[in-house]
Formats: structure tokens, sequence, C-alpha cells
């Protein structure tokens, strides 16, 4: 088992299938307490665990206050369960008080489908460069990340973008609970434009998942990622975000409301 999936791991007790009392580790620790993307995963691995043959495909999580290392309970209810669509509602705990609130919906069966994404305009792998992240930082661990030096945090650049690629640190699928993971993997766009810690809170984060690689990557594989905050208004800024397959094809999205007041 690797290290994601042992600390993304799940263990419902049939005499409370509603609620669980988890531990959040050290290895997901972040700037602040611990890394939203990998509290969203526990989210999507939570409904994972009702949603039978249907699987994840848009994650809502609203940060409702810091959330730190340590002691949590985490509490899940399902408002509708159809057989084509399921909608979860997961609440995280901490000291007695919701720090987070997270719906997912999942979905079965096939529809009308049409594909009109343009490629990402993200730089080879061979022009990328590894930018290492401050000491302490550990969710940075579980992925090995490439960024265009064009557009590098710090930088004081025009536009609040950030490109690169990333893969798994582990050999292990691109599967839904690490897609929301990953999405927020890197430092915020904003940080492109402007100094930290403007942009840096995460106030609502949501991906919308339209495919997974239900594979591990080649060692000659990696996958892109495009991140653009164009507009900052009244304290918020909306960051759009991008990943895709070896093959270019768009494997999810992300929009994630950030403070810059």
């Amino acid at each position: 088992m690797t290290t994601f999936d042992r600390t993304t791991r799940l263990e419902f007790d049939s005499s409370d299938p509603d609620c669980l009392r988890i531990e959040l580790p050290e290895e997901w620790s972040s700037l602040v307490g611990a890394h939203g993307g990998y509290v969203t995963a526990l989210a999507v691995r939570a409904a994972e665990s009702r949603c039978g043959a249907q699987v994840v495909r848009t994650v809502h999580t609203t940060f409702l206050r810091p959330i730190i290392i340590g002691p949590a309970e985490l509490s899940i209810t399902s408002p509708r369960a159809g057989r084509s669509l399921s909608t979860f509602d997961v609440t995280l705990r901490q000291n007695d008080r919701p720090v987070s609130l997270t719906r997912v919906t999942c979905a079965a069966g096939a529809g009308t489908e049409w594909d009109h994404a343009s490629p990402l305009p993200v730089p080879g792998v061979e022009a990328c460069i590894t930018v290492p992240g401050p000491p302490g930082i550990r969710h940075l661990d579980h992925g090995v990340g490439l960024l265009d030096p064009a557009h590098l945090p710090l930088s004081r650049s025009d536009l609040a973008v950030l490109r690169g690629h990333i893969r798994p640190a582990e050999t292990r699928p691109v599967d839904a609970a690490w897609l929301v993971m990953v999405l927020d993997y890197f430092p915020p766009a904003a940080w492109t434009k402007v100094d930290p810690p403007t942009g840096g809170v995460s106030v609502d984060y949501t991906v919308h998942i339209h495919r997974t690689l239900e594979r591990a990557l080649l060692d000659t594989e990696w996958l892109a990622v495009s991140f653009r905050a164009d507009v900052s208004a009244g304290g918020l800024s909306l960051e759009h975000g991008s990943i895709a397959g070896p093959d270019g094809t768009l494997l999810a999205e992300s929009f994630h409301t950030r403070w810059t007041g």
C-alpha cells in the first residue's frame, strides 16, 4: 500500500457508519496546517465507500477554519442516492467545530459526449525546472513537480500564471482522490504576480473530474498542469486549474477561490 493510499484510507465502523474519528498525519502538513487537497481527498474516499458502481465526478469543499494536523472527526450523509446520480455531504470537525464542508457528486452511466478542449499551454518537460519548496511543507513529498521558469513564484510576473508538469511520487493510478489532491499541490498562481501570503488562503475549492487514468504512469510519462488567476476583485481571486494526461487529454479542472484581501 502506498503512503497516499494508507493516509487516505477510511474504515467506517458498522456501529456508527456515518461518523469516523481519524488522525490527520504529519505527512500532509502544508504551509498552514493540513493540506486542503488532502482533506478534499478524504471526502472523496468517504463518498467512494458509499457510491457503489458510480464514480466521483464533482467535488466542492468550503474551508471554514484552519485545519490542523492531529485528531479530527469525519461524518458523511447522503441527501440524494439515485441510480444515475448520488450526492454526499462530508463534514470534517476539530475541537467540536466544523472546519470543512465537502459535497461530492457521483454518477453512473453513459451520456452525450464531446471534447473541444485545447492543449494546455505548457512547455515540454525538458524546458521546466525543479523548484524546491520551503522546509516542512510535507505535502510536496507526494508528487514530483516541474515548473515553467517563465512564471515562477515570487517572480513578479505580469500574469498570475503557473504551469508545469507533475507525476505521483509513488507508483499508483491517477484516480479521483489523487486528482483532487494534486490540483491543490502547487503554489497559488497569484504568487507569481504578488508576494505571499496574498492569494494563498483557500475559501472554496471545486474539482470536476472528466476522466481518470486507472494505471500508473510509465517512467517517461508526465501530467501537464496549468493554473491562471485572471481576476482578483473585492478581496477574492478565482484560480482556474487544468490537468491533462500524457496524451494531452484533459483529465480534470479546478476552480479555487482564494482570499486576497
